[in-house]
């Protein structure tokens, strides 16, 4: 029997996706996409980083810590396996981080201001689905949030 990959697997071979990948890996988000519970990740592209400054993503990469990496990545998981058909059904979803994402489908399939690119990429304990921007997560303590 064929094993799939997991969620973590599933994004370091997305040559899209090599930038959330080296983020997961150096904030140790893989821990959490290795456990055994299910989860949907929505994954910027390489080039939804792209937009993003050179001072952001050192910012991001280069703190003492990493608690705003481990945050920015917590913030693009979701809890359970959420596949697009099912986002009419949900407004919002709180992520990883205890801090609700949005979703709309008015002209096209959105979490928060992201459009969904490639959708219901299935993963042994989850799914992720690509979006063409970072999803930034709510500016509130560090000490409150559920990170991690």
């Amino acid at each position: 029997m064929i094993q799939r990959p997991n969620l973590v697997e599933t994004i370091a071979k997305h040559s899209t996706f090599s930038k959330f990948s080296q983020m997961l890996d150096s904030c140790g988000a893989n821990e959490l996409l290795d456990a055994d519970s299910e989860f949907t990740v929505f994954v910027p592209t390489d080039e939804a980083f792209s937009k993003m400054s050179t001072s952001q993503m050192e910012n991001l990469m280069n703190e003492n810590g990493l608690i705003s990496l481990r945050r920015f990545v917590s913030y693009h998981i979701v809890p359970g396996r959420l596949m697009a058909p099912n986002f009419r059904g949900h407004r919002t979803r709180p992520t990883a981080t205890g801090d609700d994402v949005r979703f709309s489908d008015v002209g096209s399939l959105k979490v928060n201001e992201s459009n969904i690119q490639a959708r219901n990429i299935d993963a042994a304990n989850g799914l992720v689905h690509a979006i063409d921007s970072v999803l930034w997560p709510p500016m509130r303590s560090v000490a409150t949030s559920s990170i991690l």
